[in-house]
């Protein structure tokens, strides 16, 4: 593998967002990645940690800011044409018919009409569409759609294919059949086909397919592990060695969410009021539910007693730590005594005990103190956002101010009025502790 050319390669990339206030959200810092041929790659990691840009970036979809893409040892100018994406919709044309939506990407290659009906042929082959050619989107399920998003990427001959949750839109039974014969494809090796890189938040998906896992988090060290796979196929998802892999990708997710290490903590003061986009009703269901366990729980057993994604319950998880109901030690989630308060206490004990810990937090102290210096102790929605994005830069500006909102509301704090977009202080100003 070694003596081969890499598929693609992302060396000190970096890349970032402006914000409609102008101000700049970094994404990617000193980004390094390399697919080599033979290799299926899964990106782990929570929302916004650049799982899709750099898949993006490998394209050429977009271009980075500062350092190099090179695409089978070529340095990346425009398009990157070894690759090709499947998203997680399907995005077929409804008026085309399944072979014509799987040609209409060869149309710009300037193939002849037999090289693109030869294509299509074999890639409805590949992925088990005989016999739908003529079939019209809009009389597919949605597993057959996705795998018409598979062939149409497919008969492009690429040589990586880029894959983006391309099952997490399916039912568990389509997916896994899908995934299946994404590998069954690879496997056979009929196709280009040299590598793979797909999105996912599924860890049991990612050991399921991938022969190597990064998890991805926030920069600078966007990076917090590259792990390799060495289970053969087929993978047996109920072996000790699957998921001792599962539990040791688990681990490394949750640290680089919860923050357990120095490093980590050092950023969360750095970012201080951040307060995770979790609607406050889930933090206190969390605490009802860790009731129902005797006040502790796996932090692994969460997603599926809540119904979510791994980064999604840790995500719940953090927002519950960060107003004192709960602890983390260990790979654990341990409810506090305020929390088992919360979880045993009515409306107004609840509204009253939030009230009390979010004037403990930064980012409430600052909200308050502003307001109070205004004449009419309110400000409109959008200067609030203006304020919140020269803060903290770094973070979605509105998703941290309707989560402020609803947190505020429920204590008591704020009042939002939605018809003028007005933000302002209950009536009794809260003393800022």
């Amino acid at each position: 593998m070694s003596e081969q050319k890499p598929l693609v390669e992302m060396k000190s990339v970096k890349m970032s967002y402006r914000l409609s206030s102008g101000t700049s959200v970094s994404v990617l810092e000193d980004f390094n990645l390399t697919l080599h041929p033979g290799e299926i790659v899964a990106l782990l990691g929570a929302s916004g940690a650049g799982k899709s840009t750099t898949l993006k970036l490998m394209s050429g979809l977009l271009r980075s800011e500062a350092g190099e893409i090179y695409s089978n040892g070529q340095k990346l100018e425009g398009l990157n044409r070894e690759l090709s994406i499947v998203f997680q919709e399907s995005s077929l044309f409804p008026w085309l018919t399944v072979a014509e939506n799987i040609e209409f990407g060869l149309f710009p290659q300037g193939y002849s009409l037999r090289t693109r009906r030869q294509r299509v042929s074999e890639a409805i082959d590949l992925v088990g569409l005989e016999g739908f050619e003529e079939a019209y989107p809009r009389e597919l399920s949605g597993g057959m759609k996705q795998r018409v998003a598979i062939a149409r990427a497919l008969a492009m001959n690429p040589k990586v294919l880029g894959m983006d949750e391309p099952f997490s839109a399916l039912d568990v039974l389509t997916a896994d059949t899908l995934r299946g014969e994404v590998l069954e494809i690879w496997q056979r090796k009929t196709s280009k086909l040299k590598g793979i890189l797909f999105i996912t938040h599924d860890i049991v998906e990612a050991v399921s397919m991938a022969n190597r896992i990064i998890v991805l988090g926030a920069p600078p060290k966007n990076v917090k592990a590259d792990i390799l796979n060495p289970l053969a196929f087929p993978r047996d998802e109920n072996s000790w060695q699957f998921n001792q892999l599962v539990r040791k990708i688990h681990s490394v997710l949750s640290d680089s969410i919860l923050g357990d290490d120095d490093n980590s903590n050092a950023q969360n003061q750095a970012a201080l009021w951040v307060l995770p986009p979790v609607p406050i009703a889930d933090v206190i269901g969390l605490t009802e539910l860790l009731v129902d366990y005797k006040g502790q729980l796996d932090i692994f057993e969460l997603p599926r007693l809540i119904e979510k994604d791994f980064s999604e319950a840790l995500t719940a998880v953090k927002a519950a730590e960060l107003i004192g109901f709960v602890d983390t030690p260990y790979q654990k989630v341990i409810l506090t005594r305020l929390g088992q308060g919360i979880a045993h206490g009515d409306v107004n004990q609840r509204k009253e005990a939030i009230n009390t810990q979010l004037k403990s937090l930064r980012i409430v102290k600052m909200v308050i103190e502003l307001l109070q210096n205004q004449e009419e102790v309110a400000l409109p929605y959008s200067k609030m956002i203006e304020w919140l994005q020269e803060k903290q830069p770094a973070v979605n500006a509105q998703s941290a101010l309707d989560t402020l909102i609803d947190w505020g509301r429920y204590g008591g704090l704020f009042r939002y009025n939605s018809d003028e977009e007005m933000l302002s202080l209950e009536e009794d100003h809260p003393t800022v502790l």
